[in-house]
């Protein structure tokens, strides 16, 4: 039985033998969209402010920088798809993660604290502090 090439496929002649070969459709190239080949379509143009040296990933600093970029980045999300539960999830993960560090850095470095809530606008962790940004003041500029 004599077999021919077609499109770097092993076919049969039509000989009765073709229900025993089994070949692979032609598919068509997959073609991904711009808005999804940057998987993380984070904005990082402040977290190297932080990094204690050149390869610093593990500074608190660092870390609720990088958080406080993929909580933006989130939220911008969740924004135009209000039903993504998972996404929500995550971002209340993300959320506790960045509370626990900030809860760190206030023992450990309170000045490196206060420059970062500042900084990023974020309201104060520790309950009673009068120096982080309140409430009001977010809503505020935001408004």
């Amino acid at each position: 039985m004599a077999l021919s090439m077609i499109s770097g496929k092993r076919v049969a002649p039509f000989s009765g033998a073709t229900s025993r070969i089994r070949t692979q459709p032609v598919r068509a190239p997959v073609v991904i969209s711009q808005s999804y080949q940057n998987k993380e379509n984070i904005n990082l143009s402040k977290v190297s402010e932080y990094a204690r040296h050149e390869k610093d990933t593990g500074s608190p600093e660092y870390q609720v920088s990088r958080l406080n970029a993929r909580i933006e980045q989130l939220g911008k999300h969740l924004k135009y798809n209000r039903k993504d539960f998972s996404a929500l999830r995550g971002l209340q993960a993300i959320l506790a993660q960045r509370r626990s560090l900030l809860q760190y850095l206030y023992r450990v470095d309170r000045e490196g604290y206060y420059k970062l809530i500042q900084a990023y606008g974020i309201r104060s962790v520790v309950v009673g502090d009068t120096r982080g940004t309140s409430r009001e003041k977010v809503e505020k500029a935001a408004a």
